[in-house]
């Protein structure tokens, strides 16, 4: 009876880790776009200019997104565990030093390379798991664990608005740093690797022979084609999958920085801008867990092609917006799209590479195409200062999604040569 309940815990603990995950992501990120909810504070007390602060902000994208090289292959070779909870030390104290900020610089140091090491960490142990525990339920497996991400990003930012009003910004800075390091700490411990370790195969299968459809099944898991990483950068498919992330990513983090402060331009109050940015959170939630859930039934790439689609429409559509009811609309739209692509991204790559190897191919991906991320936040702080306004801002996140869209149409699997 015992080893019964054994074998049945192993069959579920795919989706333990996927809880896990839910909530490393949902800290980790809730975090992230906490750092707009911070932007009219520095403003006010520092009077540092829009571009200064966004800087900071960018060089935090940058670094999170080419250190996946460094901290995918870590997790490949050690285990997710350990790289999570050193990440979890260098986010927690990060977030938490930007109470000590008395200079910009400070910023950039505390934020822009301290916590840039624990948000990669975060993403390149949690992501890459879901791809190596599941094949057959990758795009709901990757779904579910992702809206915990767009559950944070409607509590936390909320609860740090909360924080400032009621402590200010520095104290709140600290008691976000804290609750992120406990969260991911915690957390690290529920991470396993594969499932192999386990005695199981990917979809919590038994590590041993079955009968009828899960024993078709698992003999097609035992086939799967692994990519390594040298093979991967080799393919055609490697790169214009590169170019589809490079440009929808851009301007991506544009509204996480500027939503909150573009909605106090166009009239609204702080708190009414803020739930703009928690109704984005949630419309993410609702893209991630939809489009996982149909990406494995009509396709990863069909999918990617739908939501990249939507976030031209959204970039079209804020363009015109003057009021509450379009900035709330914008936000809805634009989340769902960052959502589902979000969600789509890892499971296209173990689609096309494999999942052995997954963490590895990811970074590399992630490191290339990530840091066009920092450029759109830096970008809109420029064009705001020198225009006054971001609709030229809004126009380039319309021109490199058509881009990133056309390139999706081309962008197929690799095929191995004879």
């Amino acid at each position: 009876m015992g080893q019964q309940e054994t074998v049945k815990q192993k069959l579920f603990y795919g989706w333990v880790i996927t809880g896990a995950v839910f909530l490393i992501l949902g800290m980790a990120y809730g975090a992230q776009y906490s750092f707009g909810v911070f932007f009219p504070s520095l403003t006010e007390e520092f009077n540092w200019n829009r571009e200064s602060l966004a800087g900071a902000f960018s060089l935090y994208t940058f670094m999170y997104s080419i250190l996946g090289v460094i901290l995918g292959r870590l997790s490949d070779r050690f285990g997710p565990r350990i790289v999570l909870t050193l990440g979890s030390i260098c986010l927690g104290m990060g977030i938490g030093l930007i109470s000590q900020v008395k200079a910009i610089w400070h910023l950039y140091v505390y934020y822009g390379l301290l916590a840039s090491w624990g948000m990669s960490a975060a993403y390149f142990t949690a992501n890459p798991t879901i791809v190596k525990w599941f094949i057959e339920k990758r795009g709901l497996a990757l779904g579910l664990a992702q809206s915990g991400l767009g559950l944070g990003i409607i509590i936390v930012p909320q609860v740090t608005g909360v924080l400032i009003t009621a402590f200010g910004w520095r104290a709140a800075s600290v008691i976000l740093g804290g609750a992120v390091f406990l969260v991911l700490f915690t957390m690290a411990f529920f991470l396993i690797g594969h499932p192999e370790k386990m005695g199981l195969q990917p979809d919590g299968r038994q590590n041993k022979p079955f009968g009828g459809s899960q024993g078709v099944a698992q003999a097609a898991s035992s086939k799967e084609v692994t990519w390594s990483p040298a093979e991967a950068i080799r393919t055609k498919s490697f790169w214009l999958l590169t170019s589809v992330f490079f440009s929808t990513w851009i301007f991506v983090f544009l509204p996480l920085v500027h939503l909150v402060i573009f909605g106090m331009d166009i009239g609204l109050s702080r708190g009414s801008a803020i739930t703009a940015l928690s109704v984005l959170g949630g419309s993410s939630t609702l893209g991630r867990l939809a489009t996982g859930f149909i990406s494995d039934r009509i396709g990863r790439r069909k999918a990617l092609i739908v939501c990249i689609s939507l976030q031209v429409f959204s970039w079209l559509w804020v363009m015109g917006t003057n009021t509450s009811w379009m900035l709330l609309f914008f936000a809805a739209a634009f989340g769902f799209s960052y959502g589902g692509v979000s969600t789509l991204f890892p499971a296209i790559v173990g689609d096309y590479f494999g999942r052995l190897q997954a963490a590895s191919v990811i970074g590399i991906i992630f490191a290339v195409a990530s840091p066009s991320a920092a450029i759109g936040p830096l970008i809109a702080g420029y064009i705001h200062d020198a225009t006054g306004g971001y609709h030229y801002a809004f126009l380039l996140g319309v021109l490199t999604n058509l881009l990133s869209l056309s390139l999706m149409f081309i962008s197929k699997p690799p095929q191995r040569k004879p």
